[in-house]
């Protein structure tokens, strides 16, 4: 009403999981920025199950996510978008190349993990589980650019997701390993199901570019 009536500068508020990367947001605001200026935008970093319940309360218009098994019957997929991972190590480190001496070394190192209480934390865990890398993680964090940095400064291996790498500028620092199989995420945009967008909003949504 604010901002049909009441000359107020229409906003979307977009709620992003913190295991989203930096590079991963330019999508999201970049086409809607160049087409639509005027329109602000109110970006929050919050866990995936707060985001689902920021939707179904209404507190926020988008969710950015690595969905649950289920979603809840309040919320729809607008966009979806495959995420695949790497697995960088410190360039300091001679890693083997052939797959069998690769596995038993990488059991042998300090890992890196993203938080286990996240989606994509238990995703990951049970991919690495079921191809025979089940480790203890020496850190968990909830945030893949400081996974990547601590990798970089000699601090262990992790599985991180490529398109993450694509802003990290020290990539002397990095070594790519390759895997025979490797993981894969999905990301989501959610919106709520039965309510009408309003139309600065539903604009945005058409501009993600995922």
């Amino acid at each position: 009403l604010h901002a049909t009536f009441g000359n107020v500068r229409p906003e979307v508020r977009v709620s992003v999981s913190r295991t989203l990367a930096m590079a991963h947001v330019p999508g999201l605001f970049h086409a809607n920025h160049q087409r639509h200026p005027d329109v602000a935008c109110r970006v929050s970093y919050h866990p995936g199950n707060s985001i689902l319940t920021a939707l179904g309360t209404n507190e926020t218009d988008i969710g950015v996510l690595c969905p649950p098994a289920k979603l809840p019957d309040s919320v729809k997929v607008t966009h979806r978008f495959k995420d695949r991972f790497e697995l960088i190590a410190p360039a300091a480190l001679a890693a083997p190349k052939r797959a069998d001496r690769l596995k038993f070394w990488l059991l042998q190192q300090s890992w890196l993990m993203i938080d286990a209480g996240t989606n994509t934390g238990q995703s990951l865990r049970r991919w690495m589980k079921r191809n025979g890398l089940a480790v203890t993680p020496t850190m968990e964090l909830d945030s893949f650019d400081l996974i990547i940095n601590l990798v970089a400064s000699g601090y262990g291996v992790a599985l991180v997701p490529r398109r993450a790498l694509a802003l990290y500028r020290r990539k002397e620092s990095l070594a790519t390993l390759s895997l025979p199989v490797q993981f894969e995420r999905e990301v989501v945009v959610l919106t709520r199901k039965h309510r009408k967008l309003p139309p600065h909003v539903a604009r945005f949504v058409e501009n993600i570019l995922f």
